[in-house]
């Protein structure tokens, strides 16, 4: 039998709790209580969890059985295709970790759209530690990862970092500098690193709407979206059968 859970050891260091994850697509009652012992047995205290929107009878099954919603995650695509950006002061330029202490004030600006900072158990503080800790992944694996910076006379505007696999993805965009042409600026430095192929971006917090603006004014189209559920081993669910 395969297993029904996957043990997550990075998160689970970072956190300081034992993590893992599941694929609730398809959930029924029997399968969320088959995962839960799984999860129980491991002595797992946090179980990511996530399915397709379609499924409308998993997704309110799951909450019934204690996993909380915490986003909706949008993933866009872009095509091979032109793009024109706005005039600019700023320019851009690979990123080090020697730029990190640099970068506070536009992890700031990122770290309340994470789901982390929608759950109180995480919270705010751990959201922005996650985000600081993804940025400095990215700017010492210069492989399959990438560390963007944009910047003008004034200092840093703006910040990026890409994902190679499996399709080159900006998987955090941030801008400290509105109307500097910085998310621009980033977002052709996304198409150079691409090689002129086709490029994705997100996940996108549904809720966050100024950047699911931004990448419809860009061309981009949604290609992916998923419900991203926390569950807490330790809260009793309002389980109904």
């Amino acid at each position: 039998m395969a297993d029904l859970i996957e043990r997550l050891a990075w998160d689970s260091e970072f956190f300081g709790v034992p993590i893992a994850r599941a694929d609730l697509s398809g959930a029924s009652a029997e399968g969320l209580r088959a995962i839960e012992a799984e999860a129980r047995a491991e002595g797992i205290a946090c179980l990511y969890g996530s399915l397709d929107p379609s499924d409308e009878i998993a997704a309110h099954l799951v909450q019934t059985f204690g996993h909380r919603l915490v986003e909706v995650a949008l993933t866009f695509e872009r095509p091979a295709m032109a793009f024109t950006p706005k005039p600019s002061e700023s320019k851009v330029r690979r990123g080090t970790p020697d730029d990190l202490p640099a970068l506070e004030p536009a992890i700031k600006t990122l770290a309340p759209w994470s789901r982390y900072a929608a759950d109180p158990r995480f919270g705010l503080d751990a959201a922005r530690r996650m985000h600081e800790a993804w940025i400095e992944r990215a700017a010492r694996d210069t492989d399959e990862r990438a560390l963007y910076i944009a910047y003008d006379d004034t200092g840093i505007t703006g910040v990026a970092t890409f994902v190679r696999s499996p399709v080159p993805r900006v998987d955090i965009k941030g801008v400290t500098r509105p109307g500097t042409g910085a998310a621009d600026a980033l977002l052709v430095a996304l198409f150079e690193w691409a090689e002129g192929g086709p490029v994705e971006a997100g996940p996108c917090a549904a809720r966050n709407i100024a950047p699911l603006r931004y990448l419809e004014r860009c061309e981009f189209r949604i290609c992916r979206a998923r419900y991203l559920f926390h569950r807490w081993l330790d809260e009793e669910p309002q389980e109904e059968t």
